[in-house]
């Protein structure tokens, strides 16, 4: 009966219902499972206990990090392609949503996201060539695919940001924009050791942004950059001195030989790397 009725539909009706299934349903800015409230406290200590904004840093003596932040711009400009597992966690509305997925990039400006886990696992968004959006939910609904819009709030994550500014590129320039309009940064003067991240050493960027004076200042972002790649490993906001979302970048491969053919909506016989 499914496979009769589907092969029923006209190819207009058909066009129609893969839109709509899209809006209604297709990564919804990749939203997963909300945790209950016990989850939620262990989740949230486990990350606000490592990093909480305090009014002398934490993490030892800091200066000017402007050429930091170009150095990190110059590492995300000679990556060619590069794919690594995305985990963003945002606390929003005394709830914390755990989101997750897949990310691919290659230059010129082709990504590619999969959805790994949470409730809507196995559903991917490309972006080609051609600069659209295309596509498909996970299990049997993967059978149908569509274009979505570039700047669509279903490609949003609960954090409000778009799958189409995740590469290192875009959040690098963004930052930069910032630190042009007036808001200032510091960075450690060396790396220092992580509880978060197992005691790994790390470069620790701090973003202000200023209020009435340079005495007055709000914490806007901090950043932790892996030591041999200069590129962020997880990536914290703050709305009001309050952690508002931390994403973890995990498994970064960079310069792979990445293919067209590994930002199809089929999935790959192998990965890369």
């Amino acid at each position: 009966m499914v496979n009769h009725s589907i092969k029923s539909v006209s190819a207009s009706n058909s066009s129609h219902i893969v839109t709509a299934a899209l809006s209604l349903i297709l990564l919804s800015g990749f939203t997963g499972t909300t945790q209950t409230a016990g989850a939620k406290a262990i989740a949230q200590n486990t990350v606000v206990k490592q990093d909480v904004p305090k009014k002398s840093s934490e993490y030892g003596e800091m200066q000017n990090g402007k050429d930091f932040v170009a150095t990190m711009t110059k590492a995300a400009q000679s990556a060619n392609d590069y794919t690594f597992k995305c985990i963003i966690s945002t606390y929003r509305d005394g709830k914390v949503i755990k989101e997750g997925g897949q990310f691919y990039f290659k230059k010129p400006n082709m990504m590619k996201m999969e959805v790994t886990n949470g409730a809507k696992k196995g559903a991917v968004a490309v972006l080609g060539t051609d600069g659209k959006v295309r596509g498909h939910l996970g299990g049997m609904l993967s059978i149908f695919s569509g274009t979505i819009g570039k700047d669509s709030n279903m490609l949003r994550s609960a954090n409000g940001f778009s799958m189409m500014d995740s590469d290192y590129e875009t959040l690098l320039r963004d930052l930069n924009k910032q630190l042009a309009e007036g808001s200032t940064c510091i960075v450690t003067l060396t790396p220092v050791a992580i509880a978060s991240a197992g005691g790994t050493k790390q470069h620790v960027i701090e973003v202000y942004k200023n209020i009435d004076s340079d005495k007055d200042k709000e914490l806007t972002q901090r950043i932790f950059v892996d030591v041999k790649s200069n590129l962020p490993e997880q990536w914290n906001l703050y709305k009001t001195e309050k952690l508002f979302s931390s994403t973890d970048w995990k498994e970064v491969k960079v310069n792979i030989g990445l293919t067209e053919d590994d930002f199809s909506l089929k999935p790959k016989k192998n990965d890369k790397g």
